[in-house]
Order: C-alpha cells, then sequence, then structure tokens
C-alpha cells in the first residue's frame, strides 16, 4: 500500500507538470538582462524577446539589472520563481567567468540557473597599430618573441572578454605581452589608433571602421571559421596557433527548478525563431553567428567555457578592478 501511495503521488505529479507545461504560457514572460539598455546583449534580448512573445502569444517583458559587472542582474534572476515565466539573457562574463575571479558570488551560476537554450556567438579581432611591423598572426607572434615583454596590448578592462582573449592568446603562442586595462573599449581603441598600445582584440563592430580607415590593421579573428563581416581575416587557428578558439556568446538561461517540459517547449521556440531567415539576417548585421543549441548542447558548451576561463584567470592571475 505505501508503494502504491508513492507511485500515485509521483505519477500525479508528473501528470501536474505535464498540464502546466501544456498549458503554459498563461501570463507574461520576463527576460532579465544583467546590463543596461542599448547595448547588443539588450538589443539582442528585446529581439528575441519580441519573436517570442509572438510564437507563445505572450507578452515578454525586458527587465535590465545592470551593474556589477552583472552580479546585480543574476542574483536577482537567480532568487525569482522557477516557473518558466522568468528567463535570463546569458553571456560569458556573470556566467563562466565571474566564478572565477570573485570569491564570494551572492549567486553560483552552475547550482542557481540551468540552460534553457544557446542563441549565436561572436569573435573578437587581433588588431595592431597601423605601424607596427606585423602584417599576419605569425609575424605578430615572431616580433613579440623577438622582444619580450617590451610590447604593451590594451583592453577594455580587466577580465573583459578582450582581456581573456589576448591572455589565451598569450599562453597558447609563448609569447609575453605586457596589458593596459582601460575603463571600456573605446578608450583602449583610440589609444590603439594613437599608437600608444601596439595591439587589441576587439569586436568586429569596433574594429572593421578602423581598419576600412587605414588606422588600424587586423591580422586575425577568434573564431575558427571567417567571419562574414570581415572575410578578409583569417582565424588565428589557421594562422600560427592551431585550435586557438575564443567566442563571446548569447543565451537563454532559467532559475534551476523550471520543469523539464517547459525547458524544451522554449527551447523549440526559440530554435525556431533562430531559422526565421530575417532574424539570421539582422544577428549577421551584428557580426553574430547563430549557434542555435538545445538545453542539452548548451550545458556541455557551458562546462568547456567554465574550464578554459577557469585555467586562463588562474594562469594569468586576473583579478576584478
Amino acid at each position: 500500500m505505501r508503494l502504491l501511495s508513492v507511485l500515485t503521488f509521483v505519477f500525479s505529479w508528473f501528470l501536474s507538470f505535464a498540464a502546466a507545461a501544456q498549458d503554459y504560457p498563461t501570463k507574461p514572460i520576463r527576460i532579465v538582462v544583467p546590463v543596461a539598455a542599448g547595448g547588443l546583449t539588450d538589443i539582442l534580448a528585446r529581439e528575441i524577446g519580441a519573436r517570442l512573445s509572438t510564437r507563445l502569444n505572450q507578452a515578454v517583458v525586458i527587465e535590465n539589472k545592470a551593474g556589477a559587472g552583472g552580479i546585480i542582474g543574476m542574483e536577482f534572476a537567480a532568487k525569482l520563481p522557477a516557473d518558466g515565466y522568468n528567463l535570463l539573457m546569458a553571456y560569458p562574463g556573470p556566467v563562466v567567468v565571474n566564478p572565477w575571479i570573485y570569491r564570494n558570488l551572492p549567486y553560483d551560476p552552475a547550482k542557481d540557473f540551468v540552460p534553457v537554450h544557446l542563441l549565436a556567438s561572436y569573435a573578437v579581432v587581433l588588431a595592431v597599430n597601423s605601424t607596427f611591423p606585423a602584417k599576419t598572426v605569425r609575424e605578430f607572434i615572431d616580433h613579440v618573441k623577438a622582444n619580450p615583454g617590451k610590447i604593451n596590448y590594451g583592453s577594455a578592462g580587466n577580465a573583459t572578454l578582450a582581456n581573456l582573449t589576448m591572455e589565451l592568446f598569450k599562453r597558447s603562442a609563448g609569447i609575453d605581452l605586457v596589458h593596459v586595462p582601460y575603463k571600456g573599449a573605446a578608450p583602449a581603441m583610440n589609444d590603439l589608433v594613437a599608437g600608444h598600445t601596439a595591439a587589441v582584440f576587439d569586436s568586429v563592430a569596433l574594429v572593421r571602421p578602423q581598419v576600412e580607415a587605414g588606422r588600424i590593421r587586423a591580422l586575425g579573428i577568434s573564431s575558427r571559421q571567417r567571419s562574414s563581416a570581415m572575410p578578409d581575416v583569417p582565424p588565428i587557428a589557421e594562422s600560427g596557433v592551431p585550435d586557438f578558439e575564443a567566442l563571446g556568446w548569447y543565451g537563454i538561461m532559467a532559475p534551476k527548478g523550471v520543469p523539464a517540459p517547459i525547458i524544451a517547449r522554449l527551447s523549440r521556440e526559440l530554435s525556431a525563431i533562430l531559422k526565421e531567415p530575417d532574424v539570421r539576417a539582422k544577428l549577421q548585421s551584428q557580426a553574430l553567428e547563430v549557434i542555435d543549441g538545445d538545453p542539452v548542447r548548451f550545458a556541455t558548451f557551458l562546462a568547456e567555457e567554465r574550464d578554459r576561463w577557469q585555467r586562463v584567470v588562474k594562469d594569468a592571475g586576473i583579478k576584478a578592478d
């Protein structure tokens, strides 16, 4: 009788979850964005949110919770009900980097959240001042090896993707560069153009106009494939550092505990959105490459990213500003 009662309870619990997923959604959905409005993260969240609203026939509200390198938004999202009506716009810093540079985070991205769908990735470009004596990645490596500790590079700040990618590149190529952190990508680019620093890793959106104006030179890109936005720039993995890859990315996550059928429903809808030609075109216009990864693929990807950046942070001694 006791076993029968347990089985009855489990079966009833499963049916209630299945019914909830079948009826889902019955009210507006919130996507927490851990950055201020206006940037690429926010733009993508609003584009995806609008499409999701149409497909689910429910309002999707974007709620920006900016500050402290994404910590404020992540802590806020981690405490929300795990009911499928609260989602998170995830990106590398708060999810796979912060745990290695902050000792007492008020959230644990691996324990407090579950992956829903991996949306897109973006590469960064290794660029040098136009007077720098290197026109290829191989020449850059050789020149730096001949001048260890004498050449500097700029970044948007400590623990940013630009900083982490260059540190990974240094480690992979066996070179020694001096880091000059700035408070943002724009001042780092300005000093590269002025010749105060020799190199940067930065986004296609920031690098391409300066390359086209002849102020800087693009040597390689951090993805394993060429970017449609800068097709003439070869992958670093093909230019002297085999298997090199470093990507920024975006995905949707949710507080841990959301019923699996709801996660699956959201993943299916997001996948369908990413297959829409105009969505792909909009993402490509922002130098984003569609990934379209289901929860299992996203979970595997996150594990790889955590391992990658833990090693880089530890080896380079990177600390938060």
